[in-house]
């Protein structure tokens, strides 16, 4: 550690900003887009964000979490320990209180933190990069991963494994990248397979449909011995960073069980472990993006070439084609893994893992040429043309993508619930309301903390409809003729189909509600209000 501290002293000061440019960018864009994509509690943000805030909240009061999906336990803990850090002596019962009244500050606390570590690890994979190979637009190749899809930015702003697997993949390139390196291998290859197992195994117990990814390493350890071992420590530390959810391991293991022999999303058709009639068209999409089957292609065609051209007495360079490999080979198990329950943001550790490709074709490209020759240069020269044309248009993705999220944040502010204060409010999905995104995140968490929730928004007139079809309050179930008896106006906000004109399928019967007065419809943006007994009006409330 202190001989890689005194190498990165002696980087030049130019090439110590040029590492230091997309790290920066990646800050400022995150912030600013953010703030633009408005509240966490709107329909858009809150899945899974308030699931994990609640979970972080129950491993504060020594509880096992209750989302456990992904099973996203690393999110969860370090949602928790923030949160203990800023009440190290106040008692779980009023860090309760007062998390749970101010939900969106806490939830921006948690999302700064992952913001953090994305940077620490831009910065690192940088900096390895740049000391195994003294190039800088290798470098910052390297530091692309986050800026190769609009998909990683947008999941990047949420409380939500994805912005971690990012940090996972960014380190775990950067580990390799310090493998390559003469002797490393050879002298510290236990070293490296522990080292890489602890990463694979954060990354599993952030999102268990990133496994794929984790076969990044295997070509470059080489040999029987430290694979094997690679591959039992994986799954040991696993367990360990699953641990602050081991009182769930049955729920996981039956969740996991599932969703492995279910040829459908969660856990629904047939036990077939895949559909063969969508599997094939499901495997094309989601390696259908260019960022994605590019490098591919252009990694397999490298391996191919180099491997014909030079049966490789370069050690560095070897070791180069090996863990392209292990990209190429983590690229397609994880397309596999995906095409089983197809969903864009599952691809996201291997859009980010394209950075990697992209530097390691170019440091093999060039390691071919003769280093004072002119394809050399033109190389170099090449590369540099491609990474600012890459951050142009990626400049442009951003630039849509703020103009996307400022334009859902602005069409939720055009409704103004005051208007309807002396009616019933009734709630379902996908809709954007503050007590909505807590109800909603408790029902998910089985019911946590519904109580304390009651007590700080005690009003009866807002009513949920949960994903079953459950009318209920923050606690109780509630009856619709009940509704209807006792308010002289009905409120709804919701996404629902629509069927006939004049006509939706609500997810309850309306029936009771056409006694008060004939149903009347307004839309905003990708919500609907649905009205009884006062006029439907869309009215700003900035």
């Amino acid at each position: 550690m202190q001989s890689f501290i005194r190498r990165f002293s002696s980087v030049p000061l130019g090439h110590s900003i040029a590492l230091l440019i997309l790290p920066t960018i990646f800050l400022i864009t995150s912030i600013i887009l953010k703030l633009d994509a408005g509240p966490s509690w709107l329909w858009s943000n809150l899945d899974p964000d308030y699931w994990y805030l609640f979970d972080s909240l129950n491993m504060v009061n020594l509880n096992w979490p209750q989302h456990i999906a992904h099973p996203g336990t690393t999110v969860q803990f370090i949602g928790a320990a923030m949160i203990k850090l800023l009440f190290p002596l106040t008692p779980a019962d009023q860090i309760n209180q007062i998390v749970l009244a101010n939900p969106e500050h806490y939830l921006m606390l948690i999302s700064r933190v992952l913001l953090s570590l994305n940077i620490a690890a831009l910065v690192f994979i940088g900096v390895t990069g740049y000391l195994t190979f003294k190039d800088v637009i290798g470098a910052m190749l390297l530091q692309m991963g986050p800026f190769l899809s609009q998909l990683i930015l947008k999941h990047s702003l949420h409380v939500s494994p994805e912005p971690l697997l990012v940090t996972v993949i960014l380190v775990l390139g950067g580990v390799m990248i310090l493998a390559l390196r003469p002797g490393q291998l050879k002298s510290h290859c236990n070293t490296y397979a522990l080292t890489f197992a602890i990463i694979a195994g954060f990354g599993m117990a952030t999102k268990i449909t990133s496994a794929g990814l984790y076969l990044m390493p295997l070509f470059l350890l080489g040999r029987v011995r430290p694979i094997v071992l690679y591959c039992f420590a994986s799954i040991l530390f696993t367990v360990i960073f699953t641990l602050p959810a081991a009182g769930s391991y049955p729920k996981i293991l039956e969740f996991i069980s599932i969703i492995t022999l279910s040829s459908a999303h969660f856990g629904t058709g047939d036990q077939t472990i895949i559909n063969l009639s969508s599997y094939p068209g499901n495997l094309w999409n989601v390696s259908s993006r260019p960022v994605f089957w590019v490098t591919l292609i252009v990694s397999l065609i490298m391996i191919a070439w180099v491997g014909l051209k030079r049966r490789e007495k370069d050690l560095v360079l070897a070791n180069t084609i090996l863990a392209l490999a292990g990209l190429c080979l983590a690229f397609v198990a994880q397309a596999l893994i995906v095409a089983k329950h197809p969903a864009g943001h599952y691809m996201i550790p291997a859009l980010t893992a394209s950075a990697l490709g992209f530097s390691l074709i170019y440091l093999l490209i060039k390691a071919l040429c003769n280093p004072t020759g002119n394809a050399f240069r033109a190389i170099r020269a090449g590369f540099l043309i491609f990474l600012l044309v890459l951050a142009v248009f990626q400049g442009r993705t951003i630039y849509k993508l703020d103009k996307e999220l400022i334009h859902r944040a602005t069409a939720v502010q055009t409704i103004n619930e005051s208007i309807y204060s002396e009616c019933a409010r009734i709630y379902f999905w996908p809709t954007s309301n503050p007590l909505y995104a807590l109800f909603l995140a408790s029902w998910n968490t089985d019911n946590s903390f519904a109580d304390v929730l009651q007590g700080l928004y005690p009003g009866q007139s807002s009513v949920f409809i949960t994903p079953k079809g459950v009318v209920k309050g923050m606690v109780n179930s509630r009856d619709i003729q009940s509704i209807a008896n006792n308010y002289p106006c009905i409120y709804v906000r919701g996404s629902a189909p629509f069927v006939d004109p004049g006509k939706y399928i609500l997810p309850f019967s309306d029936r009771a509600f056409s006694k008060i007065s004939r149903m009347k419809t307004c839309h905003t943006g990708d919500e609907s209000i649905f009205t009884w007994g006062i006029d439907c009006k869309i009215e700003s409330n900035r």
